[in-house]
């Protein structure tokens, strides 16, 4: 990551000041030398013990069999959901054959090629102040994408390495992975190598490989077009607002931006009946208007009630405008672009009301109402793709419209009003509740906003008497809906998720500050779910993470 910004303030008078900017940034993202300087990539390679004898499986009319939840009518409980292996089955490194080296191949390099603005600020007279200006800003984005399979070539030099002939020691973890669900899996791992000693072997034996084109996602075969795309896009604003001080007690602020969005996106497209891969560009232009009104009334010193009216838009994320698609093997799911994407508008209503206590600390109330057109979801459906059937289909798409309605509240104060003795204690929280509707094609009835969940809220208590700190932290966020499938069963949930955090610090002396932070406290579960909690998509653990450091200032 790199930039260089040059920036100027210049006043005319007392009352007039135009200050400016220029600047430019980027940054990248690459692997680094794994397994070496080529190749560099995201490194597995892959052993397989086959012909286990798995059981407890079903078949139900489907030619194959699985295991399933008990929500879906199995055995396995979506918390302890069996690896389904023969009683008393071991890993066997000695039978455990090198099935393929895979090479995760990313390069993504973002520019802001240029960012100038420039403001006007101008002080009328003591109850009116205005400004005004403007803001350009040049983006790029390039991504290259591959991931590469690469087969042992037994044709040529026999049989395929197997684990037992690797130097094998426990992986981090082994002893307690998964400890937290009800089955036990890290019984049933086996020893590995390590990652030095397979690369190395990569390395010397990289023509003793061969690339299966058909299990790899790339360009030429279709399978990597989603990543693989380049974005231009050039914004320019032009904007003015005034701040009218109508009395000691009410002030009005009004404005208006107008921005111009330009977007070129070039990337592959496969065309499945011809069975090739065509550059495709498009491109999209749009005028957004913005007004804004806000208005205070100050009852006193200590209470605010404020009131907005807005208009708000956002673009389409860079990743969501991509021409093409990326088919993840292991997950049956093709992951689409949609270059036609309309950025989202929307009409916003906040009323508020806050008050100041005298000591430090303050209360507050709010409502918001948005009416929101275009709103981006991602759509999931079930098809074919390059000849494989089944396929879960995701890509981007404008709803026909959404609304999103909710109240916040806040508190935060010390303890002294209770007793002088409690002065460095205090208690900082807040909570948002929410409800919110939007319609989407080929669904009759009215789904919820993707990644807005019903209720959030955070409480901390703290100690603090300048010398030494303590902070706990509760951090809560609903369940909320990810991907939208084609009836509520198919939808997919990121799962309600309660955290504790602690933090703490000690002021040894004017220069030295010692610091600890632990998060996560309980372990809280990272949960991914169809339809329902007991139909897991994705459950993880990441156990308490610490910090500790001292800061030294000379």
């Amino acid at each position: 990551m790199q930039g260089f910004e040059i920036a100027g303030e210049h006043d005319f008078g007392f009352d007039k000041t135009l200050s400016w900017q220029l600047a430019t940034y980027e940054n990248e993202f690459r692997y680094g030398d794994k397994p070496n300087s080529e190749d560099n990539s995201y490194f597995v390679a892959r052993f397989d013990q086959k012909e286990v004898g798995y059981v407890g499986l079903e078949d139900r009319d489907t030619g194959k069999n699985y295991a399933y939840n008990q929500v879906d009518g199995g055995s396995d409980p979506w918390n302890a959901i069996s690896n389904h292996f023969p009683s008393g089955f071991t890993l066997d490194p000695s039978k455990m054959g090198l099935s393929w080296v895979e090479l995760y191949k990313v390069y993504v390099n973002e520019k802001d090629r240029l960012v100038a603005n420039a403001d006007f600020d101008w002080q009328y007279n003591n109850q009116l102040a205005v400004k005004f200006g403007a803001k350009y800003r040049d983006k790029v984005r390039k991504a290259d994408f591959a991931d590469e399979f690469y087969a042992w070539d037994s044709e040529q030099y026999g049989a395929a390495p197997t684990l037992a002939d690797f130097t094998l020691s426990d992986q981090p973890g082994r002893s307690d992975y998964l400890s937290e669900a009800k089955f036990d899996y890290r019984t049933q791992l086996s020893q590995v190598a390590s990652t030095e000693a397979l690369a190395q072997f990569w390395t010397q034996n990289r023509n003793k490989f061969k690339l299966d084109t058909g299990e790899s996602a790339l360009i030429s075969n279709g399978g990597a077009l989603g990543r693989n795309f380049d974005v231009e896009e050039t914004h320019t604003s032009f904007y003015g607002m005034a701040t009218y001080q109508a009395s000691d007690n009410w002030e009005v602020l009004g404005g208006l931006r107008v921005t111009r969005t330009d977007t070129e996106v070039s990337g592959y497209t496969y065309l499945a009946d011809e069975d090739k891969v065509v550059d495709t560009t498009n491109s999209n232009d749009y005028w957004s208007i913005l007004p804004a009104l806000h208005v205070t009334y100050r009852a006193n010193d200590d209470t605010n009630y404020r009131l907005a009216l807005t208009r708000t838009f956002a673009r389409p994320d860079f990743g969501s405008l991509t021409p093409g698609a990326t088919y993840l093997e292991q997950d049956n799911q093709l992951n689409s672009g949609n270059p036609a994407l309309d950025p989202t508008y929307s009409n916003n209503l906040d009323l508020m009301v806050e008050h100041y206590f005298d000591r430090v600390g303050l209360v507050s109330a709010g409502v918001f109402y948005k009416d929101i057109q275009d709103p981006i979801f991602q759509a999931t459906s079930v098809g074919n793709y390059n000849n494989k059937q089944g396929v879960t289909i995701i890509r981007p798409e404008n709803g026909d419209s959404a609304w999103l309605a909710g109240i916040e509240l806040a508190f935060n104060r010390d303890l002294g009003f209770i007793s002088d003795s409690l002065s460095n204690f205090g208690v900082m929280t807040n909570a948002t509740f929410m409800d919110s509707e939007m319609q989407i094609p080929e669904r009759t009835e009215k789904v919820a906003i993707p990644r807005q969940a019903n209720e959030l809220y955070n409480f901390t208590l703290y100690y603090d008497d300048t010398r030494f700190a303590a902070r706990i932290a509760l951090n809560h966020k609903g369940a909320y809906i990810e991907e939208h499938g084609g009836d509520s069963q198919s939808d997919s949930y990121y799962g309600a998720n309660t955290s504790v955090d602690f933090t703490t610090s000690y002021q040894l002396n004017e220069q030295t500050l010692v610091y600890l932070e632990l998060s996560n406290l309980t372990n809280e579960a990272l949960q991914y779910y169809q339809g329902e909690q007991g139909r897991p998509l994705q459950v993880e653990y990441y156990g308490i993470r610490g910090m500790v450091s001292i800061n030294y200032q000379f």
